[in-house]
Parts: structure tokens; sequence; C-alpha cells
């Protein structure tokens, strides 16, 4: 059992304040005790202080002292996390494979403090995605980045949402909502082979349903749901900024469902 579950089971409860603490001193020890410096240079350490905003001053301090000092005295779990993830990032030098287990150190971290989170890869390197519902991320979240290998620009589209989404804030609710309809909108393009916008491309939409013999029934109501989901971002979202931040996961899951239906629509075709 977790220390903090067993915690919690007798009675004793943890505020955000306290998890925050408790994965600050977790993350500073092991970054500080765990022989990273031996892998972390300075150049590793002026591209952390450039990606973070910490000022250079601290360069007389051991490479990798720096982060653990800033996350040491941090008590916000998603600046822990945003430190942590500059920190391992900014390590060019090492192997990839070295970078996903400092990622999966992170993680295993999150765990002991119930805060769950999938890790995402990149060209720019991992970045922390705040876990949903666990069935509905494996299908509808992380499934579609392994499906849009042939669809390159969707891909690219996805994991610049994903990332949005990873920092939401009421302030950008409408820009992530935005980069959501893009990807999808992409997609339609790469998918189809057009070049219209996503509002153009329902009837192309209702067309393919049929032909891939599903029922009327579920096509028109997929065809109503396109509709729905075009008009929303008209006018909360692309031209408006009056998006509200409780309805982001719908959004995300909903543009993952169309993504989802089309290729496996697209790969029983393949396949028949």
């Amino acid at each position: 059992m977790k220390w903090i579950d067993y915690r919690e089971r007798l009675g004793i409860g943890f505020s955000d304040s306290g998890k925050a603490k408790m994965l600050s001193n977790m993350v500073s020890s092991f970054i500080e005790h765990g022989k990273l410096n031996e892998n972390y240079t300075n150049e590793d350490h002026y591209r952390f202080c450039l990606m973070t905003g910490i000022g250079y001053a601290y360069s007389s301090f051991p490479a990798a002292r720096v982060a653990s000092l800033f996350i040491k005295n941090t008590f916000s779990v998603p600046k822990i996390i945003s430190y942590y993830v500059a920190f391992v990032n900014t390590q060019i030098a090492v192997k990839e494979e070295h970078r996903r287990a400092l990622f999966d150190i992170l993680e295993d971290f999150l765990g002991e403090i119930s805060v769950p989170v999938d890790i995402v890869w990149d060209e720019d390197g991992g970045f922390v995605f705040p876990k949903g519902v666990e069935e509905l991320d494996r299908a509808l979240v992380s499934a579609p980045l392994e499906w849009l290998s042939d669809y390159p620009q969707t891909h690219k589209e996805w994991i610049n949402a994903l990332k949005s989404y990873a920092s939401l804030a009421s302030e950008n609710a409408s820009d992530v909502a935005d980069k959501f309809r893009k990807a999808l909108e992409r997609f339609f393009q790469e998918f189809f082979g057009k070049t219209q916008t996503l509002e153009n491309m329902k009837s192309e939409y209702g067309r393919y349903m049929k032909a891939q013999g599903v029922p009327t029934e579920i096509s028109n109501n997929l065809e109503t749901l396109h509709q729905s989901y075009t008009n929303f971002m008209n006018n909360y979202a692309k031209h408006h900024d009056k998006t509200s931040k409780n309805v982001l996961e719908y959004i995300m899951y909903q543009t993952g469902n169309i993504i989802r239906l089309l290729i496996t629509l697209k790969k029983e075709e393949q396949n028949a």
C-alpha cells in the first residue's frame, strides 16, 4: 500500500500542499543524490535556466544542483513537474532511453502521491499529461498517437493540442479547444485527401460512413455530432473566447473518438 494511501486510511489526510511537499522532497533528493550530476553538463544547466526562466546566477553551483534547489523550495505539484521535465529534456547528450527512464521515475513518484499521469513523447522530448478516465485515455488519447503514424501532420497537431491541454487554465481554454479543432480538421484533410475546412467536409464524412455500412441511424447521428462540434468551435473557440475549462476533457475525448472511428473503419476496409 502506498504511504499516502495508508495515511489516508488512518484518517490522516493530505492537502495539495502536503502532496507537493512530499513530491518536492522525493524529486530533489533523487536529483541531488542519484548520481545524476555525472550526466548533467554545464550546457544542460544553461538550457535549463533558459527554459524555466531561472537566472544563470547559480552557475557556480554543481550542474544538477540548481534543479534540485528550485524543486526543493517549490510546493506546487505542477511547478515541480515542469522543473523536472525541463531538467530531463535539457539533457540532450544522454540517450533517449535514459531520459525515458527518468520520466518513468517521475511517474512512480506521482503515483506515490496519487496524482495519475501519462508521459507523452515527441521530437522535443517528454511531457507529462494528466490522466482522466483510464479506459478513455488509453483508447481516445494514447491510441490515436500510435494510429496517426500514417497521418504525420495530424500527429503533430494532436501532440500540440495535448501539450496545451496539459497546461490548461481558464485563460487559455478557448485556445486549447481550437487546437483540438485544428487537429481534427487536419486529420479530415489527410484522411479524405481534401483541403476544405472541417465544417465543409460534413458531407464527405457522411458519405464515408454510409459507404462503410454504418447504419443510417448511427451515420446520421454522427453527422449531427459533426455539425454540433463545428458549431461549438465556431461559436466558443475559433471566433470567440468563450470556452469553459470544464468542457475541455469532453472536447478532447470527442476529437479522439472521431479519429478512432474513422481509422478503425479504414483498417477494416483495408483488411476486407
